[in-house]
């Protein structure tokens, strides 16, 4: 009972983006392991055609939209929204960012995918890397890119991904929290 208490304490501002959070890192686990066993490797596609993008717009939309309109009577500070959705992406990027990392101990072939995938990709792109008309790198860094490829571990895919879900969800969430906003001197027109 003192647990079911406690939670009624979160406020709303907290509560609401981590509830959110849960189910979309429930929908984002369930997509990496859809791409994996269909021989996409989910940590391989390029961010702008992530899954995420779309999956962040919709749950960070919804988290904002509720507490407008049933926390705060149609009213939602542009900081409301920054902060809603800053908890979201970094509650559903360290629960994902979890599930990468024990995925990636327990089952090799997740790592090994992402590390030949990554090593196939800086291959083909090989000759534009090392090519002297543009500000690239030396053979010998394209080669220990190479070796350092080799030693991933999956603590750093899971520190990719949570990086890069807090690189979409910022972007997000500074647009939505614009578009949702809305404050008294607004309230009262509509």
């Amino acid at each position: 009972m003192e647990g079911s208490t406690s939670m009624h304490r979160v406020p709303p501002l907290v509560k609401v983006p981590l509830k959110y959070a849960v189910v979309a890192a429930v929908l984002a686990i369930a997509a990496i392991l859809v791409l994996f066993y269909t021989h996409r490797h989910p940590l391989l596609i390029p961010i702008i055609y992530d899954y995420r993008i779309l999956l962040f717009g919709v749950f960070i939309f919804f988290s904002l939209k509720e507490l407008k309109e049933v926390y705060n009577q149609g009213i939602l500070h542009f900081w409301q929204g920054l902060l809603a959705g800053i908890i979201f992406y970094i509650g559903l990027g360290l629960i994902v960012g979890i599930f990468i990392l024990i995925f990636g101990n327990v089952h090799e072939p997740f790592l090994l995918e992402y590390i030949e995938g990554t090593i196939r990709g800086l291959e083909l792109n090989k000759e534009q890397l090392t090519s002297e008309n543009v500000i690239t790198i030396t053979e010998e860094e394209f080669e220990r890119q190479i070796t350092l490829m080799r030693s991933t571990r999956p603590y750093q895919m899971a520190l990719d991904y949570f990086i890069k879900s807090c690189v979409i969800g910022f972007f997000l969430t500074i647009l939505l929290a614009v578009i949702m906003r809305k404050t008294d001197r607004w309230s009262s027109r509509s």
